[in-house]
């Protein structure tokens, strides 16, 4: 049998890109479509389907202090990809023309697994998918040490909504200003008074601390004393 005739064995191209590792950075919806569309649940996945979507499910019928989720498994046993689908599934974004959830049409035989998944699917969710150790690693070291994994969640939980989260002192004065409605004002204060965009400069702030006293003042009405305490950090 020559290679031309195995070849056309199989329903997909055998040529193509093929990801051998799955990597939580990697969001491009091309592979994101690939991983949906070429995912095989079998008879195993779809039990741990089951149990997490049915605790899912439970939490949107009753409030519950139980929300965390432990994955655990061997090196290489498909922990990261499942994990992977749950977030794809959650956030049920469209790739490529159809939402998430479609690609699962099929291959989930049990149609109550199958129900449990459309509802979860159909409750507005924003999936924050990351890599702990890249995220949380410059606090592993030293006084931070203990908390460097907490730090690391509260670092993703400000990057997603637009803060500079790798200096949490910083991304808690951006959560303050954000509170009182005046990000905007802020940003375009500090344009006027630096001449380049807050978000542009904001990584290297400790150079302008002139300028962000100033904006301080002008846009919160702190006093001079307390713009200082906060970049000493007081």
């Amino acid at each position: 049998m020559d290679n031309t005739i195995i070849r056309d064995l199989f329903a997909k191209d055998i040529n193509r890109s093929i990801n051998g590792v799955v990597k939580v950075q990697d969001s491009k919806d091309g592979s994101i479509r690939q991983e949906l569309d070429e995912y095989v649940v079998t008879r195993e996945l779809q039990r741990h389907f089951a149990t997490f979507f049915k605790a899912y499910g439970d939490a949107i019928d009753a409030r519950t202090d139980k929300i965390g989720v432990w994955i655990s498994g061997f090196f290489g046993s498909g922990k990261s990809h499942f994990l992977k689908m749950l977030s794809y599934l959650l956030e049920n974004r469209q790739i490529g023309g159809k939402s998430a959830i479609r690609y699962f049409d099929g291959k989930i035989v049990d149609s109550m697994v199958a129900a449990a998944m459309e509802r979860a699917c159909s409750v507005p969710t924003q999936a924050i998918l990351f890599n702990i150790d890249s995220k949380a690693g410059q606090w592993k070291q030293g006084d931070t040490a203990p908390t460097a994994l907490l730090r690391g969640f509260e670092r993703m939980f400000y990057e997603a909504r637009g803060f500079y989260g790798e200096d949490l002192k910083l991304a808690k004065l951006e959560d303050y200003i954000d509170s009182l409605g005046k990000t905007q004002e802020f940003r375009e204060a500090f344009e006027r008074v630096n001449g380049e965009s807050w978000l542009q400069a904001r990584d290297t702030y400790s150079y302008f601390e002139d300028d962000v006293v100033e904006v301080l003042q002008s846009v919160l009405g702190m006093s001079e004393k307390a713009a200082w305490n906060w970049l000493e950090g007081f």
